[in-house]
């Protein structure tokens, strides 16, 4: 039997305001970023090494929290039948069967699909990202970047409130200690306007609707302050992404697509050389997230991080922000559910049902 092939050589390619008389309370703390570990005995090096991986882990983590959670969570309101599910039960029996049959047949890779498979790959990824695609890359940045403001907007109102317990260490501008104060005391005194005694209910709604209107006032004026420090924040995001897509990911695409094959056995029991059927493609997909995540973090982490670091226009805040392994989990979910919409479009990967379903909304 053939030995698996060699990593083929690289080619240069190019919140919304509560409803009337709702209780708000504070939102769940967002996720803790994975911190990289302090230099050791190892150098300096190794030890970026080391939390560049731990930040693609935990990205990685929350990729498939999300992805476990779509799928616990499709079609869960629809009504079961037991009949239907004793038929079901039987469909799939049988089929684990021939599938225990198959394996007993053929339960090695076969080389020659293998190496099919990682070509057609990687072919298709070249093309996906090349200059003449170039539009559907930078739409998808664009995307990134509506995600990235979203995080940034939720860690300025709640990450302290969230993390300290309502204790804030700094506020740095008037509106920012005004919205957070308010905010600490928010729950007490909606409270207090649920059950003080007033002349009739509509008293009350107005009186709700007149604090919402005042707290969102507080809100924008807060988030206004930190615009301009979003906006330069994104145009490094687009940059680096941009050279990232373009330069970097392309040139490691040989390497990757022969890690995705050969980790996620693709080409066990299969004999597709152009295709990779749909009870494939849960392996499939957790390796190319794994090593897309990794190539990504390890391409735009420190430059991204040294640019917001080394400036004095951003402040603590965004700093800690930007080492957030969450950006890294919304970049993978941005562009690799389009890229698997991509390979099943041109006949390379079929998607389960439920997964095309839940693409559909993006």
């Amino acid at each position: 039997m053939r030995q698996p092939p060699p990593p083929p050589p690289n080619r240069r390619r190019i919140p919304p305001p509560p409803q009337r008389g709702a209780l708000p309370r504070l939102p769940a703390p967002p996720p803790q970023p994975s911190q990289p570990p302090p230099p050791g005995p190892d150098g300096p090096l190794l030890a970026s090494t080391r939390g560049k991986l731990q930040v693609a882990g935990a990205a990685l983590a929350l990729r498939q929290e999300q992805v476990a959670a779509i799928v616990r969570y499709y079609g869960a309101d629809q009504q079961t039948n037991s009949e239907l599910d004793a038929i079901t039960a039987a469909v799939v029996a049988e089929l684990q069967q021939l599938q225990l049959a198959g394996e007993e047949r053929r339960d090695t890779v076969v080389p020659d699909v293998e190496i099919e498979l990682i070509q057609s790959l990687r072919e298709l990824l070249e093309k996906l990202f090349s200059a003449k695609r170039r539009n559907f890359v930078e739409r998808k940045i664009r995307d990134i970047q509506r995600r990235i403001s979203q995080l940034f907007f939720n860690s300025e109102l709640y990450y302290q409130l969230a993390m300290e317990g309502g204790r804030v260490e700094s506020a740095e501008w008037p509106e920012q200690a005004l919205y957070y104060a308010v905010k600490i005391h928010e729950q007490l005194i909606l409270e207090e306007l649920a059950t003080m005694p007033t002349a009739n209910e509509e008293i009350r709604e107005r009186a709700l609707d007149q604090w919402h209107t005042y707290t969102r006032r507080l809100r924008t004026d807060f988030l206004s302050r930190t615009t301009p420090e979003l906006e330069r924040l994104l145009g490094i995001y687009r940059d680096v992404l941009a050279d990232f897509f373009f330069d970097g990911f392309g040139r490691g695409l040989g390497e990757f697509c022969w890690k995705v094959v050969r980790e996620s056995r693709v080409a066990a029991q299969h004999e597709l050389g152009y295709k990779i059927k749909s009870d494939k493609f849960p392996a499939f997909r957790e390796a190319f997230d794994k090593h897309f995540l990794e190539s990504l973090v390890f391409h735009v982490q420190e430059p991204i991080t040294k640019r917001a670091t080394e400036s004095d226009r951003f402040r603590d805040a965004t700093a800690r922000f930007v080492a957030s392994p969450e950006i890294h989990s919304e970049i993978c979910t941005v562009i690799n559910d389009a890229v698997y919409d991509y390979l099943h479009g041109e006949g390379f990967l079929d998607l389960p049902s439920d997964w095309r379903h839940v693409l559909s909304r993006f």
